[in-house]
C-alpha cells in the first residue's frame, strides 16, 4: 500500500513538472513580442574574461543612430543647431548672409552683410533720398539701417544697422568669376525670403558709372535682372562674393548709352571699404553708470557710484551712491568683471537693442536685472537737434533709368 502511494505521488510530479514546463518549451520555439521587446531592453550581459567584468555591448535597434546622437551631443559632439547649418547647402548658407533692404514695407533692393561685422554692402542707386531705411535679415527681424559711406561712381553704399548684431555674413573669393567652368549664382527675393539664382557672366568690360565716371573692368553680365535684386551679392561655388550687382551704363558709340546691371568686383569693392570713414560704425551699447572697483567680504565687482537718469541702468533700478546703498555689478551675461575696464568691455561686446543679464551683490544679498542697451546720447545732438542726414540725390545725367535689361 506504501508503496502504491508513493508511485502515485511519483506520477503527479511528473505531471504538474511537464505542464510547467511545456509553456516554457513553446515559447523558446516561437517568441512572442513582449519577449523579444524584454531581449533588447534587458542590460547587456556580462562576461568573466580574466578575473576582469567585460560589458559585451547590446545590438543595435531601430532605434540606434537616436541613441548615438544623444550620446555625441553628451560628449561635446556638434549640436542639432550645428548639424543643422552643416547640412545646409552653399546656396542656403550664403543667403543668410543676404539682407532685404526696405523703405516703410517696401522692397529696394538686396544687400550682402560682411562677415564679422554687420555692416551691410548694397547699390546706391535703389535707395533714393533720405535715409528711412531698414533692413530685414534672415530670421526675419528688421533693424534700422543708415548709409555710411557711398561710392557713386561704382553705385555702391555700405549701410549701418543701429541696433541688434548679425554674426553672420560674407566673405570675398580671389577666385576669377568669368571663367567657362564657373558656377555663378545671385539672389533674388520673393514673399519676404531669399533665394539663389544662376547667373551669366560674360566677361570684363569697360562702363560708364555714375557721374558719367569710365569703370574699368566691371563685369558684364547675360542674364536678365530685377531692378529690386539690385545690391544683391554675386557668389562662386564656394558660395563667396565675387561682385555685387550694380546699375550703370554701356556706351554706344554716336548714341545714348544704355542703361545695364553690371557686377562691381572685388577690386573695386575692396577699394571702396578701404575709403570708409571712421565714423561710419555701429552705435555702441550704453548701460549709463559710472564705478570703482571695489572687494567685499564675499565677492569682487565694480560698485556703481553714478547712475545717468533714463538710462538702461536707471531703467532697471540700479542703485548708486556709497557702499551701504550701491549696487556691486559682479557680472556681465554670465562674465565676471572686477573694473570698470572689464565692465565697459563686457558690454561692447554686446549690441544696442540687446537685453543683457547684469548678476548684482546689494545689501549682502545676491540679485539678477536685465537691461536693455541703447545707443549713448549725443550731447552734440541733444544741444541742437539738427535735421537727420539725407542720401546723395540722383544722378543729373539723366542716364540712368528705373528698368533696364542685361
Amino acid at each position: 500500500m506504501k508503496r502504491w502511494r508513493r508511485s502515485l505521488a511519483f506520477a503527479l510530479a511528473l505531471s504538474v513538472a511537464g505542464a510547467l514546463a511545456s509553456p516554457a518549451a513553446r515559447a523558446q520555439d516561437a517568441p512572442d513580442e513582449e519577449a523579444q521587446e524584454a531581449e533588447d531592453e534587458a542590460p547587456p550581459p556580462v562576461q568573466q574574461q580574466k578575473g576582469r567584468r567585460k560589458v559585451i555591448p547590446a545590438r543595435v535597434d531601430v532605434g540606434g543612430k537616436d541613441r548615438r546622437a544623444t550620446a555625441a551631443d553628451a560628449k561635446g559632439g556638434p549640436s542639432e543647431k550645428d548639424r543643422g547649418k552643416a547640412e545646409l547647402s552653399v546656396e542656403e548658407r550664403a543667403a543668410r548672409g543676404v539682407a532685404i533692404i526696405e523703405r516703410g514695407g517696401q522692397v529696394l533692393g538686396l544687400g550682402a552683410l560682411l562677415a564679422g561685422d554687420g555692416r551691410i554692402l548694397t547699390a546706391l542707386s535703389p535707395l533714393g533720398a533720405g535715409n528711412d531705411l531698414t533692413a530685414r535679415l534672415a530670421d526675419g527681424t528688421t533693424v534700422r539701417v543708415k548709409l555710411g559711406h557711398h561710392d557713386r561712381a561704382w553705385d555702391l553704399a555700405l549701410l549701418v544697422p543701429q541696433t541688434g548684431k548679425w554674426a553672420e555674413g560674407l566673405t570675398a573669393s580671389s577666385r576669377d568669376p568669368v571663367r567657362p567652368d564657373a558656377q555663378i549664382r545671385s539672389f533674388s527675393a520673393a514673399r519676404g525670403k531669399v533665394a539663389a539664382v544662376p547667373l551669366v557672366l560674360r566677361s570684363h568690360r569697360s562702363l560708364i558709372g555714375g557721374d558719367d565716371r569710365q569703370l574699368a573692368d566691371a563685369i558684364e553680365l547675360g542674364s536678365r535682372i530685377s531692378p529690386l535684386d539690385l545690391g544683391a551679392p554675386i557668389i562662386d561655388e564656394d558660395g563667396r562674393v565675387v561682385a555685387v550687382l550694380g546699375r550703370g551704363c554701356a556706351p554706344n558709340e554716336g548714341k545714348p548709352c544704355t542703361p545695364v546691371a553690371f557686377g562691381a568686383p572685388i577690386s573695386a569693392i575692396r577699394g571702396f571699404l578701404r575709403s570708409v570713414p571712421p565714423t561710419a560704425v555701429q552705435p555702441a551699447a550704453w548701460l549709463g553708470i559710472q564705478g570703482v572697483s571695489e572687494a567685499s567680504q564675499v565677492a569682487k565687482g565694480v560698485r556703481v557710484t553714478v547712475v545717468h537718469p533714463e538710462s538702461p541702468a536707471d531703467e532697471a533700478r540700479l542703485k548708486g551712491g556709497d557702499r551701504a546703498g550701491s549696487d556691486m555689478i559682479l557680472a556681465v551675461d554670465g562674465v565676471p568683471v572686477t573694473t570698470p575696464e572689464a565692465l565697459a568691455d563686457a558690454i561692447r561686446t554686446h549690441a544696442v537693442g540687446e537685453k543683457v543679464p547684469l548678476t548684482l551683490l546689494s545689501g549682502g544679498k545676491y540679485r539678477q536685472v536685465t537691461v536693455l542697451l541703447r545707443a549713448a546720447p549725443d550731447p552734440k545732438a541733444a544741444a541742437t537737434k539738427k535735421p537727420e542726414a539725407e542720401l546723395p540725390p540722383p544722378s543729373s545725367s539723366g542716364k540712368a533709368t528705373e528698368e533696364y535689361r542685361k
